[in-house]
């Protein structure tokens, strides 16, 4: 620090510490910190409780919505070799075929318009944890041949069934020319429910992907088929869908191939969460401003007291810069210390606020029940970072006006009434 630093930010110090009453900081000031604190531990929290509602959030949907997925038009015809050759492409953990027909399922009066696809179980357990959410029965209960199926927790609630009841298939067939013809009726017969906890995939049905094969309009597997693949990293699967969709053009050539990832299938979803976060972001950060506010009126207060030391300070030789910076640093420091405190507050409150949150339900409200019953969170050093660096720019914007009306101060002016 140079020479003509030092002054300023020893004087800006004392001005901050060294108060009347012996007190180790002043009351304003005070006011000011704690302003400050509280707005960026409750940002802190508050984005890593957003951050771990939307992992939730998302873990949950991708059970049963593919991280990829690779269909063909016309018809899917290379899907077998397709499968081999995904399974070696780098980045691909696992590839399971699908299929996939709307239809109505009824038991005893009860009828629900559903989506069923049709699996390989082993396939399947590779490239989902279906199988981690069954709550009756296995997947591996859908055996070929013996029209098993297994649903969704709310689907089996609305039909009123439970495993070992039998359910009946309504599917539409169309002729060539896209007419409507009589449905085709089927019998199945229930073999386990799971539960994702979640909206999406909580009234899926599931059947064995060579039983669906007699729902599908065209009766083969071919023209209905996709794939499903498990990528090792979400957040790059649009990558992986476009490496894939190349090695098929090239070592397959004919279909034409199409593919898409969960940020597409389910971005309006994710989208509207991201803005969400974004939002509460804004209005939270308005409890920063109000504690920038009270660094104006603090630095304002101060600046009126020490007129007579400005003058004499500005007789002794300095600059309005000096005096700029005098509380600059005296406004800063507020600001710094204020943040850098909530910003601690409020890491350790988020890493510890599973335990907390639940401990506060279990103690007022002990039979409540929530979707995300244990509220975790997850905590990001970016969001931290990008919340102490916008709070940082607040406060130093708030310190210029009350320092530059220090600066301008007149000594002639002021020392006349001394």
């Amino acid at each position: 620090m140079s020479s003509s630093k030092q002054p300023a930010v020893f004087i800006g110090l004392r001005y901050l510490l060294a108060k009347r009453d012996n007190r180790f900081i002043s009351f304003t000031s005070l006011i000011s910190m704690t302003g400050l604190t509280l707005g960026v531990m409750a940002l802190v929290v508050v984005l890593s409780v957003f951050n771990g509602s939307q992992s939730v959030m998302r873990d949950r949907t991708l059970i049963t919505v593919p991280h990829a997925d690779l269909s063909a038009t016309p018809a899917f015809t290379t899907w077998p070799q397709a499968v081999d050759l995904l399974r070696q492409q780098p980045g691909i953990v696992a590839v399971a075929p699908y299929t996939s027909v709307d239809a109505l399922l009824s038991q005893k009066g009860y009828h629900e318009v559903t989506q069923v696809r049709g699996i390989e179980p082993a396939d399947e357990a590779a490239v989902s944890t279906l199988a981690q959410v069954m709550v009756e029965g296995s997947l591996d209960q859908l055996e070929a041949g013996h029209n098993g199926i297994v649903l969704g927790r709310t689907l089996a609630n609305n039909l009123r069934v439970w495993p070992g009841d039998s359910i009946n298939l309504l599917v539409p067939q169309l002729n060539g020319q896209g007419q409507q013809l009589s449905p085709q009726m089927h019998h199945f017969t229930v073999v386990g429910i799971f539960d994702v906890q979640f909206n999406i995939g909580a009234e899926l049905a599931y059947v064995n992907l060579q039983d669906s094969e007699q729902l599908l309009p065209s009766g083969t597997l071919a023209a209905s088929v996709h794939l499903r693949l498990k990528t090792a990293d979400i957040d790059h699967a649009d990558q992986q869908v476009a490496a894939a969709l190349t090695l098929l053009n090239r070592a397959l050539p004919g279909p034409h191939y199409h593919g898409e990832d969960w940020t597409v299938t389910e971005a309006s979803l994710f989208n509207a969460l991201r803005l969400e976060k974004f939002m509460t972001w804004l209005m939270l950060m308005m409890i920063v401003a109000i504690g920038a506010f009270n660094i104006i009126s603090t630095l304002v207060m101060v600046v009126a007291e020490k007129q007579a030391d400005i003058a004499i300070l500005r007789t002794m030789g300095a600059g309005q810069g000096t005096i700029l910076a005098i509380f600059l640093v005296q406004g800063s420091m507020v600001g710094f210390m204020g943040i850098t405190i909530g910003a601690v507050l409020g890491s350790v409150i988020a890493t510890h606020f599973t335990a907390i949150a639940s401990t506060l339900e279990q103690v007022l409200s002990p039979d409540s029940l929530y979707m995300i019953s244990s509220l975790p969170t997850q905590w990001r050093s970016s969001d931290v970072l990008i919340t102490c660096g916008v709070s940082l720019l607040i406060s130093f914007l708030a310190t210029l006006y009350p320092a530059w009306k220090a600066s301008r101060i007149h000594p002639a002016q002021v020392l006349r009434y001394v």
